[in-house]
């Protein structure tokens, strides 16, 4: 895997397996919870993160071998995505489909979670010199995104949702880096 991807990498499974471990110690009807009617509970945030990183390898295997991918550019609308994940600015979900239903149990999604995982991690083992540059994923807020911009948005994503669920837990997941 090339270092600047790698290091990414490291650092969004670090906090999965840190987030993984700290979720496991909380109490059943604390994971279903929803504190309020429009809020998502602890594994309907779980479930969106991992149906996020999905979205990641079912985007490249659609774009493949697509003429289209040859004309995708890189925008700078990833920046503001990421901002509006940084600062916790409430969005509606830009993918309906990766709103969360909530109906899967914590064994469930963190067994999918580490499935997925391993799947991204093969598809960044393919990135190379030559095609670190081409469009691997295309977000419908942010567009088309290289598979470095495809992770530093994953990793935005992913620290978003982690503190909407260390402000249901409290203390139990705080620092989850």
């Amino acid at each position: 895997m090339m270092e600047d991807i790698l290091i990414i990498f490291k650092a969004l499974e670090n906090r999965r397996e840190k987030l993984t471990y700290d979720i496991q110690t909380i109490a059943a009807e604390q994971l279903v919870h929803r504190p309020g009617p429009d809020k998502w509970s602890v594994l309907q945030h779980l479930q969106h993160i991992i149906w996020g990183e999905r979205a990641i390898r079912m985007s490249e295997a659609e774009l493949r071998n697509n003429p289209v991918r040859e004309h995708l550019k890189p925008g700078k609308l990833v920046d503001v995505v990421k901002d509006v994940l940084d600062k916790d600015i409430p969005v509606d979900v830009p993918d309906p489909s990766l709103t969360p239903d909530g109906k899967s149990s914590l064994p469930e999604l963190l067994e999918l979670w580490k499935q997925e995982r391993e799947g991204l991690n093969l598809l960044l083992e393919t990135v190379n010199e030559k095609n670190s540059r081409e469009v691997m994923f295309s977000h419908p807020a942010a567009g088309p995104l290289t598979p470095l911009l495809a992770l530093e948005l994953a990793l935005a994503h992913f620290d978003s949702h982690r503190r909407q669920i260390e402000l249901i837990c409290g203390e139990k997941v705080k620092d989850g880096r």
